[in-house]
């Protein structure tokens, strides 16, 4: 009973696996994979167009503060000029305020410059290699397809040659023909050779051989004498 049980199983497992095999598609896979690398892309090049937007932000934040730095310069040239010392020691430090803006905000957009530059790589990267998989996607699903085509006519071609394979069936034709005709040779052969067990005199002859007539009519004659 185990041993059965155990029998079974197995045939389950291997059904199983059979049925995993026939459900896994590797071109429909490969598709999946595609549009999945293609939403990962989008959604990136969402990312990035943020951060691009973020960086003109701070770009227009450094050239406002640019503009202070000479602008509080001018400032604080008039003031001298005119000889209004406080003015002008507040237009330097609203120019100094200005000054370190523009440093850091110089800084900022650098670095900001250089992230965009790398994920844009990045992007540029996995857009190329979406396209080469795309490329090879159709490659490959011919090639699959050649190839399933070839493995069915290799199948078909192995079945011809198989004894129950469906040319068999000519096959049993033609062994039901041969005996029938040997048979019909053999009846033909039968029938012939009665026909030649026939002797001539049963073919042509009248019956009763001429002398045995004669000699019976003789002895009828002298049975009708009368005694002496």
């Amino acid at each position: 009973m185990s041993k059965f049980l155990k029998s079974i199983g197995s045939w389950i497992r291997g059904k199983d696996n059979e049925l995993s095999k026939n459900m896994s598609d590797p071109v429909r896979e490969g598709k999946f994979a595609i549009e999945d690398s293609k939403k990962q892309v989008k959604d990136f090049t969402i990312k990035i167009s943020q951060l691009i937007a973020a960086n003109k932000r701070v770009e227009k934040e450094l050239y406002s503060a640019q503009a202070d730095e000479v602008k509080y310069q001018s400032f604080a040239e008039k003031a001298a000029k005119s000889g209004n010392e406080s003015d002008c020691r507040e237009a330097i430090r609203l120019k100094t305020e200005a000054l370190k803006q523009v440093r850091f905000l110089t800084n900022e957009t650098a670095k900001n410059q250089q992230i965009i530059d790398s994920l844009r790589a990045n992007l540029n990267s996995a857009r190329a290699k979406i396209s080469s998989a795309e490329r090879n996607m159709i490659s490959l699903s011919a090639r699959k397809e050649g190839a399933k085509v070839r493995k069915e006519l290799s199948m078909a071609s192995s079945n011809f040659n198989i004894n129950d394979g469906p040319l068999s069936k000519l096959n049993d034709l033609e062994k039901a023909v041969i005996e029938e005709e040997t048979e019909a040779e053999a009846w033909d052969e039968l029938s012939s050779q009665t026909d030649a067990g026939t002797s001539l005199e049963d073919k042509y002859g009248s019956g009763a051989s001429p002398d045995v007539d004669d000699e019976v009519a003789k002895l009828m004659a002298l049975k009708m004498l009368p005694e002496k």
